[in-house]
């Protein structure tokens, strides 16, 4: 997508510098929101350009440097991690793992990005939370205003395709699978994802069960987590990245998304896939996943391979509930609205 390109100085100003970047969770949100900000709401927008780009470096020195003097003024949104300091910025958090569990990341991206988090939360004007439990969250490290303004499934997953839609057939059948013959985990190769584990109760599942119902494992790694080895058993498909179309497709020819985690801010494979049409889900008991996914899941212990096996088996033998997820609650125009609405009232409050 395209990034807007705004030269002048506007009174509320989106922080792009997530344009560069690939794009994954954050990036979507950052992207789908930004869009309709400027789109819809008047904001401006600021992007690094020429010199600035190239490396993460380059962007996060624009980030630190020459935005603040590029948004003097302003009220600065920032959609993703990559943000200033700034009393007149409103941040937006999707998750607080990085304080709370640094493990998890490399070592170089805790020293950068913890001591950044905290400091951006002492000095933000408001924050925005990708969903409700994320918020209590928050509000327990930042005094001031706390909204909710969640992830949404983009327009490419609510067009679900037919089965016999050719992109879609041709998404399956290049990796040698049939529709609703199946399971699919969708995310980064993130240790809180619980890969893993999710390998080991895959394995622990009959080998005849695990050739007539493949795990399609979509998503990439990223330098910022801690690198760990998983044994992925037979049956085992490594999609890697794929592309918006191609993931819509196999999200609409799942008998199951499965999504593991130990934790999650928000959890947007579960409203793409509900969008999509997935036979079911198979999640993690967490908070934030029984706020999205209500009754229409099936709910495992993320710490229990078997606790998982245990869910892919209920899935592949048709006793998982329907998804019952209220697509309503989830929509890009809505999340874009309370954004814009926060803003305007740091702006206003100046």
């Amino acid at each position: 997508m395209t990034a807007p390109t705004v030269t002048d100085t506007r009174s509320l100003v989106v922080n792009g510098a997530f344009r560069p970047q690939r794009v994954t969770g954050q990036q979507r949100y950052a992207i789908e929101i930004a869009d309709r900000l400027v789109r819809d709401h008047g904001f401006g927008e600021h992007a690094p350009q020429g010199g600035w780009l190239g490396s993460a470096v380059k962007e996060w020195a624009w980030t630190m440097l020459r935005l603040p003097s590029l948004a003097s003024g302003s009220v600065v949104v920032s959609l993703t991690a990559r943000s200033p300091f700034a009393r007149r910025q409103v941040l937006v958090v999707h998750d607080l793992f990085v304080l709370t569990n640094p493990e998890w990341f490399s070592r170089k991206y805790v020293l950068t990005h913890a001591p950044t988090l905290r400091a951006q939360l002492r000095t933000a004007s408001a924050v925005v939370a990708v969903s409700e439990p994320t918020a209590e969250a928050v509000r327990g490290r930042f005094a001031g205003k706390v909204v909710v303004a969640p992830n949404a499934p983009s327009d490419v997953f609510r067009s679900s395709p037919s089965a016999a839609d050719a992109a879609a057939t041709g998404a399956l059948e290049s990796r040698g699978l049939r529709e609703d013959g199946y399971l699919l985990t969708v995310g980064s190769k993130d240790p809180r994802k619980n890969l893993p584990r999710l390998a080991h109760a895959y394995g622990l599942l009959p080998e005849e069960t695990r050739s007539r119902f493949p795990l399609v494992v979509v998503g990439g790694g990223a330098a910022i987590y801690q690198g760990e080895s998983i044994a992925w058993p037979k049956g085992t498909v490594d999609a890697g990245y794929v592309t918006d179309d191609d993931l819509r497709a196999l999200y609409a020819g799942a008998r199951a998304v499965v999504f593991p985690s130990m934790a999650e801010g928000f959890g947007l494979p579960l409203v793409e896939a509900a969008a999509a049409g997935a036979g079911s889900l198979v999640v993690s008991d967490l908070d934030v996943f029984r706020w999205i996914c209500e009754d229409g899941a099936v709910y495992v212990d993320p710490s229990s391979a078997e606790s998982i096996a245990a869910g892919l088996t209920a899935a592949i033998e048709g006793r998982a509930p329907a998804i019952s997820i209220d697509l309503d609650r989830f929509d890009w125009n809505a999340s874009a609205r309370a954004v814009a609405e926060i803003c305007t009232e740091v702006a206003r409050n100046r």
